[in-house]
């Protein structure tokens, strides 16, 4: 989708029932094809008065970053995915930084407040905070959709599920982080026990750095990885430890952990990041990552794809990144009258386990320079009134930049 169908699918977004003009758009494609630019103006103003669809004005969505995403890579990947999405939709997007969870909730408060107030609000859910969000929210009639993050069992009762409670929380979408968790450590499990990595005692020895006790997703994960060590009577957990997401805690704890437990030979991490610390910790220690100890981690960040080439980390599970643009779609189709409630208001998106053997097939994906490449309108039910379900994994998006 470039050129001259670029620029009109910037501008159809705007066109008021837009959801009349499927069939014709499907005709405007093939015309554009071989340029009968004159004919696709004739339909447009059949459909509709041009100057009314021009004056209209994008949808507004502003996304509340939990992070600074210049110094969090994970969040550097989301955020700039979303944006490409957004100018591909025609969405007006605007990203407010947050330095820590009271930040963040600050935030919420401007935009809600603000003299021009956003149609769409998209931000992660924080503990017993949000409960706090979703009620302003509703007071200012800007409608809610929560990514990445659960809700924490402690909070359910409270906050319930969307449109149940809070009626301008339209929608919920996070990937399943438990699955997560346990791919990760199946792939480490698998590899070591291919490489011969038991002990004396013939047992794998393992240990685990976590993410906070605040983040469903740091929770979850660490229960996945749990569950996969019930599977897997010859490997133990000597450790688990809390890193908190960071780089340089997860250096100082691996030094102490290593040498408390020289027999390790699975580093299991949270996100890449913690990753990048324990790799620090083993290369000054003189242990061979990938080889005597192998470390594992999600995102599918730039460092962590890197250290897979160098051989270094063995394994990453991502695509979650992709989630913001996924919010997009659906609020651009909610905004058409394509409902994403049908069937459920809640979805997960997709994440994939990949090691050193897969990165060039996913190599495509990874390169933000072929993002630009991506038809995000193909993914949408307002673009595809047909479309019975939403393909939100990182294989549709390879699917298109193979083509």
């Amino acid at each position: 989708m470039h050129g001259n169908l670029f620029t009109i699918y910037q501008i159809l977004p705007k066109i008021p029932s837009l959801r009349q003009y499927a069939t014709i758009m499907k005709t405007m494609k093939i015309m554009i094809g071989t340029g009968f630019t004159v004919m696709f103006c004739c339909l447009l103003l059949v459909a509709g008065s041009i100057s009314e669809a021009w004056a209209k004005a994008p949808i507004r969505v502003t996304f509340i970053a939990p992070t600074p995403p210049s110094s969090a890579p994970f969040w550097n990947d989301y955020v700039a995915f979303m944006n490409v999405a957004a100018k591909d939709l025609g969405i007006e997007l605007t990203v407010a930084e947050s330095n820590n969870r009271f930040e963040e909730a600050d935030n919420v408060k401007k935009a809600l407040h603000a003299q021009r107030k956003p149609d769409y609000l998209i931000h992660i859910y924080q503990a017993s905070i949000s409960i706090s969000e979703l009620e302003l929210a509703d007071k200012a009639g800007v409608k809610t959709i929560i990514v990445n993050t659960s809700v924490v069992d402690q909070d359910r009762d409270s906050v319930g599920f969307p449109r149940e409670k809070f009626p301008h929380w339209i929608g919920h979408i996070y990937p399943d982080d438990r699955e997560a968790g346990k791919l990760l450590m199946d792939l480490l499990i698998k590899k070591a026990r291919d490489m011969g990595l038991h002990g004396d005692d013939n047992t794998i020895h393992a240990i685990g750095l976590g993410g906070n006790r605040l983040a469903t997703s740091s929770i979850h994960r660490e229960e996945g990885m749990k569950k996969s060590l019930e599977n897997h009577a010859d490997v133990e957990l000597k450790r688990y430890v809390l890193a908190r997401w960071d780089k340089s805690t997860s250096y100082n704890k691996t030094r102490k952990l290593l040498a408390l437990y020289p027999e390790t030979k699975i580093v299991w991490t949270v996100n890449d990041h913690t990753a990048m610390g324990a790799l620090h910790a083993m290369e000054e220690t003189g242990i061979k990552a990938g080889k005597d100890v192998l470390v594992g981690g999600i995102d599918w960040s730039q460092d962590g794809i890197e250290a897979m080439r160098n051989g270094c980390m063995v394994a990453s599970v991502g695509g979650h990144f992709m989630e913001g643009a996924w919010a997009l779609i659906m609020i651009l189709d909610y905004q058409n009258g394509h409902d994403f409630a049908d069937p459920n208001p809640t979805l997960r998106s997709h994440m994939t386990v990949i090691d050193a053997k897969d990165i060039n097939a996913y190599a495509s994906v990874l390169d933000r320079k072929n993002w630009k490449r991506i038809d995000f309108t193909s993914l949408s039910k307002t673009y595809n009134p047909n479309l019975t379900e939403y393909d939100f994994s990182p294989n549709a998006i390879l699917k298109q930049l193979e083509q």
